[in-house]
């Protein structure tokens, strides 16, 4: 038996946790509509603006993010219909 290796690092994705870290990691561009965001955020949504800001600032160190959503936008990449991708998924399992 014989298999390709992987074209991405595996492992945990490095994405930042914390109001400190994602402020640092984000562009100075958007760490003010962080900030805004926080500042009118209310208590309860507080873990998820922060894990979704997290992703943001992730993202935005990924050189190759930018050009995958150009493909995407310009219609270059493949993409599925979510309809389609379920079914597809639950005949892996």
């Amino acid at each position: 038996m014989s298999a390709e290796p992987l074209s991405h690092v595996s492992g945990p994705i490095d994405r930042p946790r914390t109001v400190g870290t994602i402020r640092r990691a984000l562009p100075p561009e958007l760490r003010e509509r962080f900030q805004a965001a926080l500042d009118d955020a209310d208590p309860a949504d507080l873990f998820g603006l922060v894990a979704q800001w997290g992703a943001v600032a992730q993202t935005t160190a990924d050189a190759g993010a930018d050009a995958a959503a150009g493909a995407v936008r310009s219609g270059a990449a493949d993409t599925y219909e979510i309809g389609d991708v379920f079914p597809a998924l639950a005949g892996m399992l």
